[in-house]
């Protein structure tokens, strides 16, 4: 049966990723320890990811010896399934740059069949929340790239971090994950690495036009300070970073002088949530230095604070600054705007730390690129299931009838234990005609 445009089955996904591996290192000399494919290699720890099981492989070997036929390769194309230790082994040599094309290349897809202008925000632009996050730590293991922490009781914690770009909007739940950067030693350097370092990185390689709309970028408070912001602008991105008073002396005293002015615009919306009548306040003022120095950018800044009207109490508050022209008509839609970077925390990285993708397991560290190829195929097995989320009626249908992210991949590895599928399809179809909602007892 053809596709309809704009949809996307699984199997045309894993293209995207196997595309990428065509021409993989082999540190290998030739013999028989050549027996497994770099490639397989690849899938095997892209399988474990996707289906949120790490004894799938072991499941499918048995499946493989008892009834000759194995859903790793039907379902994933591996011909030959190496054990945990070969696999990390195959990796190590690989880059993590290596499939990074594979998330632009999903990115343009969506963007070709019209899937990104759900996501489109403020002035029909782009939102890209930036995060940092750490994915390996160990008192023991260590690499020249780590990061390390020193405890007061003499012990050393090594980690990697990585900085994890993600497309999010106020009118979608789902969030599209980008290719990461990696927070790491530099080659060459001594100094420890930061997140401030690695977004600049990934600032330099990024330009804005990649992504075919203009792009606003959200950031905590560690971004918004001038070489960060001049080099977004540079790049040719707008940005809407959280901006304290406590590391912002120079601004806010600034805007306490437009306040005494009365230059700073005061509006208040009342809004009804459902429960209660909910005050909005905002206030903005344009123009402030971001720092005490002639050469300092300018930018504008907002804050929004909601209160219980009926018990005057504060439910949140916060600040930005931006280089968005701010005024009585979006004031309120560039704070949506910027609230909505907490979905790169709930809807991304926690996500993929506490449902399912254990973002924080150790699964390997290797001696060169082994734990930031396997972050990376972690992060292409949430796109992939965000895409499938999107795009595929069928996979929106299954997830609707298992209700809950951890029914859905319960039952998948259950399956996938016990029962050979041909093809995702098979899969899928299975799923649809043999589940039987559980009906209501009447207890008349």
């Amino acid at each position: 049966m053809a596709q309809k445009a704009g949809t996307l089955e699984i199997a045309e996904l894993m293209q995207f990723l196997r595309q990428q591996l065509h021409s993989l290192p082999d540190e290998r000399k030739p013999g028989n320890n050549t027996r497994y494919e770099v490639e397989d290699a690849v899938m095997a720890a892209f399988s474990i990811f996707f289906t949120q099981s790490e004894s799938f492989l072991d499941h499918q070997r048995l499946m493989k010896s008892n009834k000759g036929k194995d859903n790793a390769e039907s379902l994933f194309s591996i011909e030959k399934i190496p054990c945990d230790n070969q696999i990390r082994n195959l990796l190590d040599p690989v880059p993590a740059a290596t499939i990074f094309m594979a998330f632009q290349e999903i990115y343009e897809w969506l963007n070709k069949n019209g899937v990104l202008k759900k996501f489109l925000y403020l002035e029909s632009e782009i939102l890209i929340a930036l995060d940092g996050t750490e994915y390996f730590s160990s008192k023991k293991i260590n690499c020249p790239h780590c990061n390390y922490r020193n405890h007061r009781n003499g012990t050393t914690t090594y980690f990697h971090g990585c900085v994890t770009p993600i497309v999010v909007s106020p009118n979608q739940k789902q969030v599209i994950s980008l290719e990461p950067e990696f927070i790491k030693k530099q080659d060459g350097h001594q100094k420890q690495d930061c997140e401030n370092a690695a977004v600049k990185r990934w600032l330099n390689k990024n330009h804005k036009n990649k992504y075919g709309y203009a792009v606003t970028l959200l950031g905590d408070d560690l971004y918004s300070h001038q070489p960060i912001c001049e080099l977004a602008v540079k790049q040719g991105y707008n940005f809407i970073f959280v901006c304290l008073a406590t590391s912002h002396k120079t601004l806010y005293e600034w805007l306490e002088f437009l306040e005494r002015s009365g230059e700073v615009t005061i509006i208040e919306k009342k809004q009804w949530d459902g429960q209660k009548n909910l005050i909005y306040r905002y206030r903005y003022a344009d123009r402030l230095p971001l720092k005490d120095e002639d050469s300092s950018l300018e930018v504008n800044w907002c804050e929004v604070t909601v209160i219980n009207e009926k018990t005057e109490k504060i439910i949140y508050q916060n600040n930005w600054i931006t280089n968005h022209k701010i005024t009585e008509n979006n004031v309120e839609e560039i704070v949506k705007a910027a609230r909505s970077r907490w979905k790169v925390e709930n809807e991304g990285n926690n996500v993929l730390k506490n449902h399912g993708y254990n973002l924080e397991h150790n699964f390997g560290h290797g001696e060169n690129h082994l734990c930031e190829l396997l972050l990376s195929l972690n992060l292409l097995a949430f796109l992939f299931h965000t895409v499938l989320d999107l795009v595929n009626y069928t996979y929106q249908k299954i997830r609707e009838l298992l209700v809950t992210r951890t029914t859905f991949f319960k039952d998948i590895r259950t399956l996938l234990k016990y029962l050979w599928f041909k093809d995702w399809s098979h899969l899928f179809s299975f799923i649809l005609t043999e589940h039987v909602p559980l009906k209501k007892v009447n207890s008349s």
